[in-house]
């Protein structure tokens, strides 16, 4: 709880700290999304972006910019992937609802909306593990975010939480959401990732 609170707390520093660079980026991440093309590009140009603030280095809009036609072909190998999921797992939910309305339906289709929940989660530490890895290799930023994900579920679970908490909060400012809420998440992922890597080389260090 403490560790995931810390990491919520550390996004909402940095997105107050560069309120300027928060707005801009979240405003150019909601108008490239709105184009299919760019629209998965666009997401880890924001990651990127929220990766760079989350190292302490200097950052600004352009940056952004930058990155959008560089991370083009890996943010569509992530798109993919990710867009094939959300796909089956929606679908899945949505047609176990409508077929029965049994018990057994209910419990199946809890499942999969547990599965959804996760792959969502999951995404919070995929996207970050793309800037963290010497390439940015979807396969292995899937493979570090479930194995991450996979030991910290304590820690994630309460974050996934922590993280709806203050979205919805930011709902009754509804231009805090609208402005930021995009990069607030970009934000908590990179925290997040180098919070429990630090953990983990603390962990191994006092072996």
């Amino acid at each position: 709880m403490t560790e995931a609170w810390r990491v919520i707390r550390a996004a909402l520093g940095d997105t107050w700290s560069d309120l300027l660079t928060t707005a801009v980026c979240n405003l150019l991440w909601m108008i490239f999304s709105l184009l299919i093309v760019t629209a998965p590009p666009a997401t880890l140009a924001l990651f990127y972006v929220g990766n760079r603030l989350a190292h302490g280095e200097p950052t600004d809009p352009r940056d952004f910019l930058q990155a959008l036609p560089r991370y083009f072909g890996v943010g569509w190998r992530w798109g993919l992937v990710n867009g094939v999921m959300l796909f089956l797992l929606v679908g899945d939910v949505i047609l176990t609802g409508r077929l029965s309305q049994s018990v057994g339906a209910q419990l199946v289709q809890g499942l999969f909306l547990a599965g959804l929940a996760v792959w969502l989660l999951l995404q919070l530490y995929v996207l970050p593990f793309l800037f963290e890895q010497e390439t940015p290799s979807v396969r292995l930023a899937l493979r570090n975010g479930a194995s991450m994900l996979g030991a910290n579920l304590l820690f994630s679970a309460t974050l996934g939480i922590l993280l709806i908490i203050t979205l919805a909060a930011g709902t009754v400012f509804f231009f805090v959401t609208f402005a930021a809420g995009g990069f607030f998440v970009a934000l908590v992922g990179n925290h997040a990732v180098l919070n429990r890597l630090a953990a983990h080389r603390a962990a191994q260090e006092n072996r």
